[in-house]
């Protein structure tokens, strides 16, 4: 023990500075190792998210746009039908009684 001691004593002028050079080089690596773990990108999902959701309301519009079109048609259809139906009823009204007019003209649909 006293030889490390008495070699430290003789050469701490070479020995101090490398202990310092060391010292250093491990803070500077330390630092620069938590400065890159730290700005790490957060992945940010809600783009994708929100992106999927205008897709999905998307089709869905179209399918309800579709399905209004059909039903509006089939209204159009009926309506066309019911005054073809009151038309040859009313081309028929001569062939008729009084009291079948009368019966006829109250069960007309508009």
């Amino acid at each position: 023990m006293n030889t490390v001691i008495k070699f430290i004593k003789e050469k701490w002028f070479i020995i101090l500075p490398w202990f310092f050079t060391i010292a250093f080089l491990t803070h500077i690596v330390i630092k620069h190792n938590k400065s890159t773990r730290s700005i790490t990108p957060l992945v940010d999902n809600r783009i994708d998210s929100l992106s999927h959701i205008v897709d999905s309301l998307n089709i869905s519009y179209a399918k309800l746009k579709q399905d209004y079109d059909s039903a509006q048609a089939n209204v159009k259809t009926e309506i066309q039908y019911i005054q073809i139906k009151n038309a040859k009823d009313i081309s028929n009204i001569r062939n008729f009684t009084l009291d079948q007019r009368d019966s006829m003209w109250s069960t007309l649909n508009p």
